[in-house]
């Protein structure tokens, strides 16, 4: 399932190519840690800002570390039930995220990010979502 030329609906967050495929990008500080998303403000393992920050690409794939069923959503437009997990990137930072075609995933399972079509305000979007991959497949060979 992917998005194929649209746009991201986050565009802070992931950016998506032509084909659907997420890119999510980080922060690299000077002590090698990683965080996401990619923001100005600094490192939130040790300050570091300005040029000793670089962005770095994520590989968009980890483990889900945690996993839950929502069967009730505060906002009665979006549909229930999903799967939300915690995934801890291969890079270290963990994300909050929807799961689609998951109903087997829990802790351990590996994922890798995709995108879904989706509309906000009338407008086709690149919704990112994560799925189930086989144990070291990665994003490249998805």
């Amino acid at each position: 399932m992917s998005a194929r030329n649209i746009a991201s609906a986050d565009p802070l967050l992931y950016d998506v190519d032509d084909s659907g495929v997420p890119t999510l990008t980080g922060l690299r500080d000077s002590a090698g840690n990683v965080s996401f998303p990619f923001q100005d403000y600094g490192s939130e393992a040790n300050g570091d800002h300005g040029d000793a920050i670089t962005r770095v690409v994520l590989a968009g794939a980890g483990t889900i570390s945690a996993v839950t069923d929502v069967h009730v959503h505060p906002d009665p437009a979006v549909p229930t039930p999903y799967r939300l997990a915690s995934v801890v990137l291969d890079e270290g930072p963990v994300v909050r995220a929807v799961l689609v075609d998951a109903a087997e995933a829990s802790i351990g399972t590996r994922v890798r990010a995709i995108t879904v079509p989706a509309t906000r305000d009338d407008i086709q979007v690149a919704e990112l979502r994560f799925t189930p991959t086989s144990a070291g497949t990665s994003r490249e060979e998805a």
